[in-house]
Formats: structure tokens, C-alpha cells, sequence
């Protein structure tokens, strides 16, 4: 079974000076685990329980990064929209 799997050196042939490198590392690279319940304190629910699933961790993680990455945006969009409206009014008018 270890015969099938390539190292990562193999997969990309066009940067030779990786090689050497690749070589040392693992072929499956270590993640920590992902809490669900760090990420959701309001659920009353063990979320880890309820999706074991490590790719269901990895979307519902993405989900409340962009989540937060929206709301900032959001409030930096109306932080220059008023910026925008207040220099227009304080204009005269012809």
C-alpha cells in the first residue's frame, strides 16, 4: 500500500530544487484538530459529537471566517459610504 502513494517532490516536476526538501517532510501533513464547540460557544450541543466529520469541521470553520470577514467588510463599506455622502453635502450646490 505504501507503494502507491507519491511523494510530493514527484507531483510537481518543474521546481527541481524542492526535491531535496519534500523528501523530509510527511507525505500527509499533521493538522490540529479543529473544536467546534470553541468556534459555537452558544450551542448547547457537543457539535464535535454531532459532526465527527473532519471535512464538515473544515467547511463550518470557512463558513464563520467568511462569516466575520463579511461583517467587516460590511462595516468598512458604510465607514467609507458616509465618508462619501458627508463630502458631497458639505459641497454647495449650484
Amino acid at each position: 500500500m505504501s507503494e502507491e502513494i507519491q511523494p510530493v517532490s514527484e507531483v510537481s516536476p518543474s521546481a527541481p530544487e524542492e526535491m531535496g526538501e519534500a523528501s523530509s517532510s510527511p507525505l500527509v501533513p499533521v493538522e490540529k484538530e479543529i473544536d467546534l464547540n470553541l468556534l459555537f460557544p452558544d450551542s448547547e450541543a457537543d457539535l464535535n459529537a454531532l459532526f465527527p466529520d473532519a471535512d464538515i469541521k473544515h467547511l463550518l470553520k470557512s463558513v464563520t471566517k467568511n462569516k466575520k470577514d463579511l461583517h467587516s467588510l460590511k462595516e468598512r463599506f458604510l465607514q467609507e459610504n458616509e465618508t462619501d455622502e458627508d463630502s458631497e453635502e458639505s459641497k454647495p450646490s449650484d
